[in-house]
């Protein structure tokens, strides 16, 4: 009998399949964030900040070099990030969707 998936790991490879399936919506809506025409929220910029910052700076809340924990808080933040961006994504679509109606 097959072994079966946690519900909540399901739900995290789904924010990513979203992502990698809407990655054309995603540039659009960065190009268009960086030119001033459409405003993220507050929480998605910050946690777009923070995450780079977190994976290019080397203070790690665990340190890396210990095998398993130390790539814990790795995948917590870039999970932290994928969630962001799908719920950021769908607001986006929703903004597009209001301006063609207008």
């Amino acid at each position: 009998m097959p072994k079966l998936i946690p519900a909540r790991h399901v739900k995290s490879a789904r924010y990513a399949s979203h992502l990698f399936q809407s990655r054309r919506t995603l540039l659009q809506m960065m190009k268009e964030a960086f030119r001033g025409r459409y405003k993220m929220s507050l929480i998605t910029t910050l946690v777009m900040i923070l995450a780079l910052a977190y994976v290019i700076f080397p203070f790690d809340l665990v340190p890396d070099y210990m095998p398993v924990l130390g790539w814990i808080d790795d995948g917590l933040v870039l999970y932290l990030l994928l969630r962001r961006l799908h719920a950021e994504t769908h607001r986006y679509n929703r903004y597009k969707a209001a301006e063609r109606r207008r």
